[in-house]
């Protein structure tokens, strides 16, 4: 995959096949699209192209309601490669894109500098100044300039629709399980092993303590995961929160690896979220936590038995 991150040095590619998004997630809905992006330009022998923005354009539009992203920028880069698009803009959101008139946008930059032959949205895609810019426009436009257009409508699980912020919700909410079914793919956080309290070893329980960038944390609680390191997976169990039984002060995200025992201390690992076991309970002593521990960590060898 190509990626500019300005169009001051990009060069123009043949029968240019583009989608427009902000594409936080890059789930099942997004997916559908970036499918029809790359059968199109297939069809054409041309080039699938992806143009989407950081900053993300509510934090610049509406900087006092903070929106927390499901998939950071490098995150995201990553899925749109394995994604298979050819071509990835990830452009700046600069006042030039905020103030474009939707027509100036489409004529000046979609068919005069990217010189697009077909273009591919969602249903709910808007564009320009004012976000001004909707289907209706851009298929007058579409006219106009002599470029193909085709509405991707949104994908619906038992009557719901998937998009970005259901599934930011579903997570904070604990509900990664059903997330993942919106996602395609397990929630995925990334960070690196610091050193904790210590004390799961003294129970037997010795965990991990991951520091993360991220702005999307599950709710406080227990968790069915896995933890990628060094290109390799593990089965573990992951605990959000306060540790109440000990009275922290700061919360923090802890993993227990299944059957493993390596020094991870400076290493950067990916944790997968699956199913929310249990909310965070404070037990009354180091011997009732260490028991639901023990059930905790069943309940996950069960899980993955099950799924094979």
């Amino acid at each position: 995959m190509i990626t500019f991150e300005s169009l001051n040095n990009f060069k123009s590619f043949p029968d240019t096949v583009l989608t427009i998004g902000n594409y936080d997630g890059i789930h099942l809905g997004h997916r559908k699209i970036i499918e029809k992006v790359r059968t199109h330009a297939a069809e054409i022998s041309g080039t699938s192209m992806l143009m989407t923005f950081n900053p993300h354009p509510l934090s610049v539009l509406r900087p006092d309601n903070h929106l927390g992203l499901i998939t950071p920028v490098n995150v995201k880069k990553r899925l749109i490669e394995e994604s298979g698009i050819d071509v990835l803009l990830l452009l700046p959101f600069t006042d030039e894109f905020r103030f474009t008139e939707p027509e100036a946008f489409v004529e000046n930059i979609l068919v005069g500098m990217l010189g697009i032959k077909r273009l591919v949205v969602g249903y709910d895609f808007k564009f320009g100044k004012g976000g001004k810019g909707n289907i209706e426009i851009l298929r007058t436009l579409s006219g106009r300039f002599g470029f193909f257009f085709e509405i991707v409508e949104a994908i619906t699980l038992n009557d719901e629709k998937i998009g970005s912020n259901r599934i930011r919700k579903l997570i904070m909410a604990g509900d990664v399980k059903k997330a993942e079914v919106f996602l395609g793919r397990p929630y995925i956080m990334e960070g690196r092993v610091s050193r904790g309290y210590g004390r799961g070893g003294g129970i037997g329980f010795p965990t991990i303590n991951i520091v993360t960038e991220f702005e999307v944390i599950p709710k406080n609680g227990v968790y069915i995961s896995e933890v990628r390191v060094d290109n390799k997976t593990y089965q573990s169990v992951t605990n959000i929160g306060y540790n109440p039984t000990f009275n922290n002060k700061e919360s923090s995200i802890e993993t227990f690896i299944l059957d493993f025992s390596d020094n991870l201390y400076g290493k950067e690992v990916s944790l997968y979220f699956h199913e929310l076991i249990r909310d965070e309970i404070k037990f009354n002593n180091a011997d009732d936590l260490k028991h639901r521990i023990s059930m905790d960590v069943q309940i996950a060898r069960s899980y993955f038995e099950r799924a094979g």
